[in-house]
């Protein structure tokens, strides 16, 4: 049987998401958030954050954002802001004086800040719909999270953060898709380098 592609997933997932009551969608951002407390992110200087849209039931990452500055004070947090004309992303560390404006998409972005390289960001936490146990993910098709992560140095620590488990594997992956380091559920840290 031929595994799911990814716009079949993407539907899926979106759905699956919408679906959720408001009590669902807490306790699995809650339980979310404990896993993601298990990960040692003190090797790390430079961590990129995606901020959630609002109504599109995405992994709470404010919350992740407060657990890195309490924990880890040393960590700059950085966010981006979209590019519409090149499709690219301009990365600014988020500081307590960052404005922020929701762009064409309903994402958060910062108005202003200091500008930091693909090269500078450590680590990434990677927005995405669905994943499988290869550590390919879905993400919303815009292709902004594949040409950012690419730009990034190799030893960049992209972690995926889901709601949901791993699917068996996404039937169109093809060689632009840079796969997941790692993915936080709910239930576990999947750790893709340990898997053969």
């Amino acid at each position: 049987m031929q595994s799911p592609g990814k716009q079949e997933l993407r539907k899926r997932y979106r759905e699956k998401r919408i679906n959720l009551s408001t009590e669902d969608f807490l306790l699995l951002n809650q339980r979310l958030l404990e896993q993601v407390h298990r990960l040692d992110m003190a090797g790390f200087s430079t961590v990129h954050l995606f901020l959630p849209i609002e109504g599109n039931r995405e992994p709470d990452t404010y919350a992740v954002a407060e657990w890195l500055r309490h924990t880890y004070p040393h960590i700059r947090l950085v966010l981006s802001r979209t590019d519409r004309i090149t499709h690219g992303m301009h990365h600014f560390i988020w500081a307590e004086d960052t404005l922020l404006k929701e762009n064409h998409w309903g994402i958060p972005e910062p108005e202003n800040g200091t500008a930091v390289s693909a090269q500078e960001i450590d680590a990434v936490f990677v927005p995405l719909l669905a994943f499988d146990i290869r550590g390919n993910r879905v993400g919303y098709g815009k292709g902004f999270y594949d040409r950012f992560l690419a730009e990034c140095g190799p030893a960049t620590t992209k972690i995926g953060l889901s709601l949901f488990e791993a699917e068996p594997a996404i039937g169109d992956t093809d060689v632009y898709d840079i796969p997941l380091d790692c993915c936080v559920t709910p239930q576990q840290i999947w750790d893709f380098n340990t898997i053969p």
